[in-house]
């Protein structure tokens, strides 16, 4: 597999090194002093795979990849997109990277504009939340106020987790893995050469048992923070840059991200400026609204997961949670108050198990 997407990334490499001509068209009298509009009204539509002359069956399933698969061919994606002056505008906040893969690549149908004047925005949510293609990561849910022009949807997520929220930006942006343990609230910093090897990252998820040997503990859960890819600390850059009022450092920043090799010359420019701090707080807030928007997709997605198929004991019978009592306790443990329906339905499970034991016990339990 691993030849295969090399042999896909250099295939994506070459098209975006090679865009499409422009199409000659004959400008309508009325938008002559409007080359943007003129294009955009009469450039035909086409496929992604028509425009770029890569088919979608090329593209593996993403259950058969690993991360380093998708996430390298994620970026030669968007290394194409920009060639063809392509923006997705509307990626879910916090979305699996694995998921985006399977969405961009079984959308590569979908009808684009080739528009070197002014560039398209594509967008691939529908608004539906039933057949939206980024399905229940997506937002289009969430109705808009009335009374709000920009509505940005709060990621509220527990505060036991929130805490770590600080520490987890600081090391993705050292381009780390974070691993937090949602039981013990342990918190370990993954090497991207760990995080990438299938072997060394199940070895992470192992407890020694009484005998001290290693076993797997289903029953824990971790939350997998990942750093950014290229493409998003582009965006995170061009963003910054779109909000300077120096006009003259705007100009270099802008012509520097547009440069072969951008990361090394926005840093360059960044760091001998006036704007240096105002880039690094920039950079902490957005790094920790990445990790709470990946931890906020974990848990809603869970939620609703363990929503759709109920809870089950090992025979097989469902679990009516009204009828599991709770012991003295939970009520002085503080995932009891956490409010973290997630953290609830494995306190549900731990439970139903002792149910009717004498003396209840909890590994988990942390006192108030």
């Amino acid at each position: 597999m691993d030849k295969y997407i090399e042999q896909l990334i250099e295939d994506l490499e070459l098209a975006a090194q090679n865009p499409p001509k422009q199409s000659y068209f004959e400008s309508p009298p009325v938008f002559e002093d409007n080359p943007p509009m003129a294009e955009l009204s009469s450039i035909p539509f086409k496929t992604i795979e028509e425009l770029t002359g890569i088919k979608q069956e090329v593209f593996p399933i993403f259950d058969v990849l690993q991360y380093r698969h998708w996430t390298s061919v994620l970026e030669a994606i968007f290394k194409l997109f920009d060639s063809l002056f392509i923006k997705l505008i509307d990626v879910p906040k916090g979305i699996p990277k694995e998921y985006l893969y399977d969405i961009i690549t079984t959308n590569w149908h979908q009808p684009v504009q080739y528009l070197p004047e002014s560039g398209m925005d594509l967008e691939l949510c529908i608004g539906d939340p039933i057949k939206c293609p980024y399905g229940d990561y997506c937002d289009c849910g969430h109705e808009w106020p009335d009374d709000e022009e920009h509505f940005e949807l709060e990621r509220k997520i527990p505060d036991i987790y929130e805490a770590y929220i600080p520490k987890i930006a600081k090391i993705i942006d050292e381009g780390m893995v974070c691993s937090l343990n949602t039981k013990t609230l342990e918190l370990k910093t993954i090497p991207l050469s760990v995080y990438e090897n299938p072997d060394k990252l199940d070895a992470l998820t192992e407890d020694e048992n009484e005998d001290g040997n290693l076993e797997i503990n289903i029953f824990e859960k971790h939350f997998w923070v990942e750093p950014l890819l290229k493409y998003e600390i582009a965006d995170m850059m061009e963003d910054f840059t779109n909000f300077l009022l120096n006009q003259a450092l705007q100009e270099k920043l802008f012509k520097a991200l547009n440069s072969k090799n951008w990361l090394e010359q926005f840093h360059a420019i960044i760091s001998n400026s006036d704007e240096k701090q105002n880039w690094l707080n920039f950079k902490q807030t957005r790094l920790e609204e990445h990790a709470r928007a990946t931890i906020w997709q974990d848990i809603k997605f869970n939620n609703k997961y363990a929503e759709m198929n109920g809870l089950f004991n090992d025979d097989g019978s469902r679990i009516d949670p009204e009828t599991v009592p709770t012991p003295s306790l939970c009520m002085t443990c503080k995932s009891f108050y956490t409010g973290d329906a997630e953290e609830n339905i494995l306190c549900i499970l731990n439970r139903s198990d002792q149910k009717g034991e004498p003396d209840f016990k909890c590994y988990a339990y942390k006192s108030i």
